[in-house]
């Protein structure tokens, strides 16, 4: 009888110094506390890392890890995780990733994977239905990851790095497929080892524990996935830069180096340009339903289309409004293996220190001409490249100019200005890797949603029930980020529910800005429960599928508060903090959200977990 079953509960460990490959088993109780994922690789580095490391030295540790969802037919279930400690902020984090690669992980025997050490030569490792070996990279070392994976895909299913990663930009890239884990550097850990990537190739099959449970659980989510306005039709027809709009409108989407509100050439980028003009057509990742991702004409040319976040930061944010460049830019970006966050960040930085006498470089607001040569001088550390490629923190302490440095923790800001809504910045603040807009995320709610004249649930400025609503999202995208869901399931799973989708919009609002506990502790995760007791075998309720997010959040809280993270650094960039007269723009009370946000995670007055909380979430310290 083949061996069917959701999990395999099996993880490899590899040492590319010494060659040795092992392997141990995940326990019943890991398994339930952390699911997978990112819980798990949370778990796995509190129990493998040493502290204070160099992130680009031997010792550091990448862990890849696939959720119990993969494989399975569960709606956006393919992603997986990708966490080591950051060369780019020197604490820990993690970035997610859809592609093939996961799923094929999986279905060669093995849940996940830790490589540490450092090869000797140019590698690669392949993963061939349990088999593992280690082979030479030397003749693919410099190519980049979409001709890699081209000439290799006989090979089955890769995770790779560009020259980028090669040449250890400290935001270089990770690729799946034509998917990317974009932040806080991975490829350059990967470039550390000389482990050009990673191939998995498996025939096992994989299926639910409780297959009449999950049937029924993964039917009632596709209906909703469907039925919801953003996942069901604005996601397939626009793709995330549907944002554009709808945050350039609320003066919350990036200008001139987080200089101004708003951007005169917004239309000129919109996704209703790209849908327009540029004959756009939809991919996703495996299994998934919603397939956000676009190909389009640029330029005559069939590319990615850029997603809001490239746009925003190599757009706005370089106050460049031409689609055709921005479309080059991310196929050289992706192709190089860049994170386009970083790099519009960076460069745009470097544009403001340029304008006011401090860098002498050709980069100009609005001048497109020297921006693809910058970003290969970035890839291969070339000239003033060499700089941009350590990010905008370290350019600030060499150059100057740290009130217009904008990073929290030493990871570039996302493409969401929280002066426009400002419980986004207590997000950014707290959120354990620094200023990703996957933690914490209260844009959404802060913001007319549609665009319509509704209003937002909570005030896109003050602090009124700011602290309630991060603690709740981050614990909430830990929980999803282990199962694996995709973020993309929350609007359908949580707003499709009839006691969300028939309660009055007024109501709504009162509730989530007057009673925000109540709000939090009614949200229906149902869907959520319901997939994975269909897909694990074992009921799992509400409050113990929400108690594995705060337990990921605050492990790793407590990871990086051993490596020197405390109160000083749950901040913003100054020029955020500041008053500002601009129209949409609003102080940021950061001072006042945070204590309430210590109190709601029981933390102390330096922001470290007590012990009550870790005894309660079974962490041991």
């Amino acid at each position: 009888m083949p061996d069917i079953r959701p999990v395999n509960n099996k993880i490899l460990d590899i040492d590319l110094t010494s060659r040795e490959i092992k392997k141990f088993e995940v326990s019943a109780q890991d398994r339930r506390q952390y699911l997978g994922g990112k819980g798990l690789a949370t778990k796995l580095l509190f129990e493998h890392i040493k502290t204070c490391i160099d992130p680009l030295s031997p010792d550091n540790i990448i862990v890849m890890m696939t959720g119990p969802t993969a494989g399975t037919p569960s709606p956006a279930g393919s992603r997986f995780t990708v966490m080591c400690k950051s060369p780019l902020t020197g604490i820990f984090a993690s970035s997610y990733v859809g592609g093939k690669f996961g799923i094929s992980l999986k279905k060669s025997g093995y849940d996940g994977l830790m490589v540490r050490g450092r090869s000797d030569r140019q590698v690669y490792i392949s993963i061939d239905n349990g088999e593992v070996t280690i082979k030479d990279a030397s003749e693919s070392w410099g190519m980049d990851t979409y001709d890699f994976q081209e000439t290799h895909k006989k090979e089955g299913d890769w995770v790779v790095i560009g020259p980028a990663g090669e040449n250890l930009v400290r935001f270089a890239v990770i690729a799946s497929d034509k998917r990317i884990a974009g932040r806080c550097g991975m490829g350059a850990v990967m470039g550390s080892k000389n482990l050009k990537g990673i191939v998995a190739k498996g025939t096992r099959k994989i299926s639910v524990a409780d297959p009449e449970k999950f049937k029924k659980a993964l039917k009632i989510a596709q209906k909703k996935i469907n039925a919801h306005d953003n996942s069901g039709r604005r996601l397939r027809e626009l793709g995330t830069a549907q944002n554009v709009r709808t945050f350039g409108s609320a003066s919350i989407m990036p200008v001139r180096n987080f200089s101004k509100p708003q951007f005169d050439k917004m239309e000129d980028i919109s996704a209703e340009t790209i849908r327009d003009h540029h004959k756009v057509k939809n991919h996703g990742c495996p299994g998934c339903p919603i397939k956000c991702g676009r190909t389009g004409k640029f330029n005559n040319k069939e590319m990615i289309s850029p997603e809001y976040e490239t746009i925003a930061l190599m757009g706005s944010n370089l106050m460049m409004g031409d689609l055709n460049d921005i479309a080059v830019w991310n196929d050289r970006l992706n192709r190089l293996g860049l994170d386009s966050i970083s790099t519009g960040n960076t460069i745009g930085f470097a544009m403001e220190l340029t304008e006011k006498g401090m860098l002498e470089s050709d980069l100009k607001f609005g001048d497109s001409g020297k921006i693809e040569t910058t970003i290969e001088d970035i890839a291969y550390r070339r000239g003033l490249g060499n700089d941009l490629a350590e990010g905008v923190k370290r350019l600030s302490q060499k150059y100057g100019g740290e009130d217009f440095a904008f990073h929290v923790k030493g990871l570039e800001v996302a493409g969401y200005d929280p002066r426009g809504c400002t419980g986004q910045g207590l997000g950014y603040a707290t959120a354990n890797c620094g200023a990703t807009h996957l933690s914490g995320s209260t844009h959404a709610v802060e913001t007319d949603p549609l665009g319509e004249g509704g209003g937002s649930y909570l005030s896109p400025h003050g602090t009124k029930a700011k602290a309630h609503f991060v603690v709740f999202l981050q614990n909430l995208m830990e929980m999803t980020n282990s199962a694996i869901f995709c973020l993309q399931t929350q609007n359908p799973f949580l707003e499709e529910n009839p006691a969300y989708k028939y309660t009055p919009a007024p109501i709504l609002k009162f509730v989530m800005r007057n009673l925000p506990a109540i709000a939090m502790a009614t949200t229906d995760l149902s869907d959520y429960c319901a997939l994975m007791s269909g897909v694990l075998g074992y009921k799992i309720s509400r409050t113990e599928l929400y108690k594995v997010g705060e337990r990921v959040f605050n492990l790793e809280r407590y990871m990086n508060c051993r490596e020197g993270i405390s109160r000083k650094d749950d901040t913003l960039p100054r020029g955020m903090l500041e008053k500002s007269d601009e129209k949409g723009w609003a102080a940021i009370e950061l001072d006042k959200m945070l204590a309430k946000y210590y109190k709601l995670r029981g933390w102390d007055e330096n922001g470290q977990p007590k012990r009550d909380v870790l005894n309660k979430l079974d962490i041991l310290y």
